[in-house]
Protein backbone atom coordinates (compact mmCIF):
# COMPACT_ATOMS: atom_id res chain seq x y z
CA UNK A 1 0.00 0.00 0.00
CA UNK A 2 1.21 3.41 -0.77
CA UNK A 3 0.67 6.02 1.24
CA UNK A 4 0.58 9.67 0.17
CA UNK A 5 0.19 13.14 1.70
CA UNK A 6 -1.68 16.34 0.36
CA UNK A 7 1.75 17.49 -0.97
CA UNK A 8 2.05 14.39 -2.69
CA UNK A 9 -1.35 14.73 -4.84
CA UNK A 10 -0.86 18.07 -5.89
CA UNK A 11 2.19 18.06 -7.06
CA UNK A 12 1.97 18.46 -10.70
CA UNK A 13 4.88 15.76 -11.70
CA UNK A 14 2.34 13.07 -9.50
CA UNK A 15 -0.64 13.83 -11.32
CA UNK A 16 1.32 14.34 -14.71
CA UNK A 17 3.00 10.51 -14.37
CA UNK A 18 -0.36 9.25 -13.57
CA UNK A 19 -2.39 9.68 -16.11
CA UNK A 20 -3.68 6.99 -18.72
CA UNK A 21 -2.50 7.47 -22.15
CA UNK A 22 -5.30 7.39 -24.95
CA UNK A 23 -4.64 5.71 -27.73
CA UNK A 24 -6.51 7.08 -31.18
CA UNK A 25 -7.08 5.26 -34.17
CA UNK A 26 -5.43 5.51 -37.34
CA UNK A 27 -8.06 7.15 -39.85
CA UNK A 28 -7.25 6.57 -43.72
CA UNK A 29 -7.08 10.53 -44.22
CA UNK A 30 -4.25 9.82 -41.47
CA UNK A 31 -2.34 7.16 -43.38
CA UNK A 32 -3.01 8.46 -47.03
CA UNK A 33 -1.52 11.79 -45.79
CA UNK A 34 1.41 10.20 -43.55
CA UNK A 35 2.49 7.95 -47.11
CA UNK A 36 2.28 11.71 -48.56
CA UNK A 37 4.29 13.51 -46.41
CA UNK A 38 6.91 11.00 -46.49
CA UNK A 39 7.09 10.40 -50.23
CA UNK A 40 7.66 14.08 -49.88
CA UNK A 41 10.96 13.44 -47.92
CA UNK A 42 9.59 14.65 -44.55
CA UNK A 43 11.28 12.99 -41.26
CA UNK A 44 8.44 10.65 -39.02
CA UNK A 45 9.44 13.77 -36.24
CA UNK A 46 8.19 16.56 -38.29
CA UNK A 47 4.98 13.88 -39.59
CA UNK A 48 4.02 14.00 -36.22
CA UNK A 49 4.22 17.88 -35.62
CA UNK A 50 2.07 17.42 -38.39
CA UNK A 51 -0.67 14.94 -37.41
CA UNK A 52 -0.40 15.09 -33.90
CA UNK A 53 1.08 12.19 -32.98
CA UNK A 54 4.74 11.04 -31.60
CA UNK A 55 7.23 10.53 -34.24
CA UNK A 56 7.48 6.95 -33.04
CA UNK A 57 3.66 6.63 -34.06
CA UNK A 58 4.14 7.66 -37.22
CA UNK A 59 6.79 5.64 -38.02
CA UNK A 60 5.57 2.50 -36.19
CA UNK A 61 2.22 3.35 -38.32
CA UNK A 62 4.38 4.01 -41.51
CA UNK A 63 6.11 0.55 -41.25
CA UNK A 64 2.73 -1.11 -40.99
CA UNK A 65 0.86 0.39 -44.08
CA UNK A 66 3.57 -0.36 -46.05
CA UNK A 67 4.11 -3.49 -45.47
CA UNK A 68 3.58 -6.44 -48.80
CA UNK A 69 1.16 -8.45 -46.73
CA UNK A 70 -0.49 -5.68 -44.83
CA UNK A 71 -0.53 -2.94 -47.60
CA UNK A 72 -4.30 -1.99 -49.07
CA UNK A 73 -3.43 1.06 -51.04
CA UNK A 74 -1.74 -0.64 -53.84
Amino acid sequence: MIKLDMQDLNDETYIEDNRKRSYRHWTTLEDKKLLELRFNGLRFRDIGVELKRTAISVEKRYRKITDHDYNYYV
